[in-house]
């Protein structure tokens, strides 16, 4: 309102009468009355243009929601290429009912789940900014992101390499835990950021559903961190990998403790679930608690390295503060970057500096190599299924997560696309790209077992 005001007040002087204003214009003032039209117009086209960029500004921002201003050309190019199209339902297609005890539905009575309402917000996409990574806190011992890489360095090479063409894919005999990220009062990433109506965790959990479902019907037996939306600590989801792969190593014969120890171990698991808290005060990260990994933690990690046949894969949404980024992105641990992130913190995060935080030696021995081809098999196979998720960022990152780090098995974060993007919102909206990725999921855990080799 201040800009518009300030803008009309300009126009004044240049809309008052010329110099003659003895009355009506004479003859040969001609010349004069049409400078005074051409000063009109050129004011007026001032005017609206500064008012057209601060609300293309505004709406590239996320602030106000403009539909005419919006593209959806990634998500366009998929449904046109898309041979299921006339099928193809949006979730918020038509008008519905508001039911908040179950749900948003469709016309025709279907229950979906409750995203929000959807906004069309175009990004702008030459406005170069710094990525703010769902869940960044520098003041948390674990961030859910911890990395010094730059996103706006375009990945050198987004081609498929691991890829395979099954609809049908066979995994029997493979076990999945699935983590649902976020829920209950972690929400994840939002959109519009100053007045969201998408969370993250909503669309995680009906993600890893669906994907529960392919997996399962592929012959997979699959365990799930998070099945409703409640909030379910890092070190609560941690606690329940360990205690769930103790079990399949007991089943497996694989199980390397004595019965008193084994039931040391499920007690201190059993006591972070309960706690159900990441900070170090309150004592919900239990035996992960500390730099390196202690001898608990390291015993477990080892069992667990012994379960080829056993993978942890948690799904996610991205965000972009800039909005100029898009795409999957798939994110795994190495010793390296975990023990880069660890010194680093050691320097600047006040929770590594208490009493009760332990400060051990950098642990080797994971699946640093396993870890990257599952990364690699995941993004290729979603990517070469839905080409409008190849992201123009990195494709795959080594980076330090606390799902990722404390535990011994094959694992990988899945950012599934970005929150903060309009065309990846529009699709993550349609139930068929919802199925496709998790299609795509099941054939990239296919394709990791036969390179493999498990």
């Amino acid at each position: 309102m201040d800009q518009n005001t300030e803008n009309k007040n300009t126009q004044t002087p240049s809309v008052q009468p010329g110099r003659d204003t003895a009355g009506p214009a004479k003859a040969g003032n001609g010349k004069s009355g049409g400078y005074r039209i051409i000063a009109i117009l050129l004011t007026l086209f001032l005017f609206f243009g500064a008012v057209g960029t601060g609300l293309y500004y505004l709406n590239s921002k996320g602030y106000v929601d403009i539909p005419f201003l919006t593209t959806a050309t990634r998500a366009k190019k998929y449904y046109k290429n898309n041979d299921s199209n006339a099928n193809t339902k949006n979730l918020f297609s038509g008008a519905r009912d508001v039911d908040a005890a179950e749900g948003k539905t469709e016309p025709s009575g279907t229950t979906q789940p409750d995203y929000g309402e959807i906004v069309d917000i175009d990004p702008d996409k030459n406005d170069p900014d710094s990525y703010v990574p769902d869940d960044f806190d520098p003041d948390d011992y674990d961030p859910d992101y911890d990395s010094d890489y730059d996103p706006e360095d375009v990945y050198p090479d987004n081609t498929t390499k691991h890829q395979t063409a099954n609809i049908n894919c066979d995994l029997s005999g493979k076990i999945i835990i699935l983590d649902a990220g976020h829920g209950g009062r972690d929400t994840g990433c939002q959109f519009p950021f100053n007045n969201p109506q998408f969370w993250e965790c909503n669309f995680t959990l009906h993600i890893a559903e669906v994907l529960k479902a392919k997996l399962e019907a592929s012959g997979a037996k699959v365990y799930m961190t998070r099945s409703d939306d409640s909030w379910v600590s890092l070190y609560n989801r941690l606690a329940q990998t360990h205690l769930i792969c103790m079990d399949i190593a007991e089943q497996q014969g694989k199980l390397p403790f004595s019965s008193e120890h084994a039931a040391e171990l499920r007690q201190m698991l059993q006591n972070s679930i309960d706690i159900n808290e990441d900070s170090v005060a309150s004592g919900g990260m239990g035996l992960m608690v500390g730099s390196g990994a202690g001898p608990e933690l390291q015993e477990l990690m080892e069992m667990e390295k012994t379960l080829d046949n056993v993978l942890f894969l948690s799904v996610h949404l991205n965000s972009s503060e800039s909005r100029t980024l898009h795409g999957t992105q798939i994110y795994y641990v190495t010793d390296e970057s975990i023990i880069e992130s660890e010194n680093r913190q050691m320097r600047t995060n006040d929770e590594f500096k208490r009493s009760d935080f332990p400060k051990r030696d950098a642990y080797y021995g994971r699946k640093n190599e396993n870890n990257s081809l599952l990364a690699e098999c995941l993004y290729d196979n979603i990517v070469g299924d839905i080409p409008q998720f190849e992201t123009n960022a990195h494709a795959t990152i080594a980076d330090n997560y606390a799902v990722l780090r404390e535990h011994g098995l094959t694992c990988a974060l899945i950012e599934t696309a970005f929150l903060s993007d309009d065309d990846d919102r529009r699709m993550l909206q349609d139930e068929n790209v919802i199925d496709q990725i998790a299609v795509s999921i099941c054939n990239g855990v296919e394709t990791y077992f036969a390179y493999a080799g498990n």
